[in-house]
């Protein structure tokens, strides 16, 4: 398989950030797996942050599901993909790894992340995350897109259609939603690209 990029055109207000599409990351077989895989773990109501470390259940902003999955071993496979596509610099820290820490999503019918920021993940040495990696596991269904938009009540934004096997990269603070899925069922794993504290040794 040949990885092929995309950039996104941001809407105005984010035109400057830094976001983009891989096609054919993985195959779909692969994809299948961790969807199986997934599946065997069972999956329980998202949780939103609220910052200092807190999660709560706000089913008004997001009500789709989620299973987290702590694994060094695959986010390392994960990266080995992408590595050629993730900075390595950001604001003056330097690359370590992909956050082990493997969010794997689900969305059926009505259910959508409504407009947000991602939140960053901070380990206790001060590693910190800055942009979003999201696979994509399936496609086929209806809504369910990534949409970027300017501000809270724009009525359009800028839509990334989820493909089999893609992989989107974009900074944190990016305004955007999970938009509501409207028939079928949606997979994708989201982690994030870690870069080391200012005070680390």
């Amino acid at each position: 398989m040949v990885i092929t990029r995309e950039d996104v055109p941001l809407p105005e207000k984010f035109k400057d950030r830094l976001a983009f599409v891989l096609y054919d990351v993985f195959t779909e077989d692969e994809c299948k797996k961790y969807i199986e895989d997934s599946e065997r773990r069972g999956y329980e109501l998202a949780l939103i942050n609220v910052g200092a470390g807190r999660q709560v259940t706000d089913t008004d902003i997001r009500n789709s599901g989620r299973n987290i999955w702590d694994s060094k071993e695959e986010a390392a496979k994960i990266l080995d993909r992408i590595r050629p596509y993730v900075a390595d610099e950001w604001k003056g820290r330097k690359f370590v790894e992909l956050n082990e820490r493997l969010r794997f999503l689900r969305y059926d019918p009505g259910e959508y992340f409504k407009r947000h920021f991602d939140g960053s993940y901070m380990r206790e040495n001060g590693d910190t995350s800055y942009i979003t990696i999201q696979i994509y596991l399936n496609e086929g269904f209806r809504g369910g897109s990534t949409t970027f938009f300017n501000h809270y009540n724009d009525e359009a934004g800028v839509e990334v259609v989820p493909k089999t096997g893609s992989v989107l990269i974009f900074q944190h603070d990016i305004l955007h939603e999970g938009s509501e899925l409207k028939e079928g069922r949606k997979y994708a794993i989201r982690t994030d690209a870690m870069y080391e504290s200012r005070w680390r040794v």
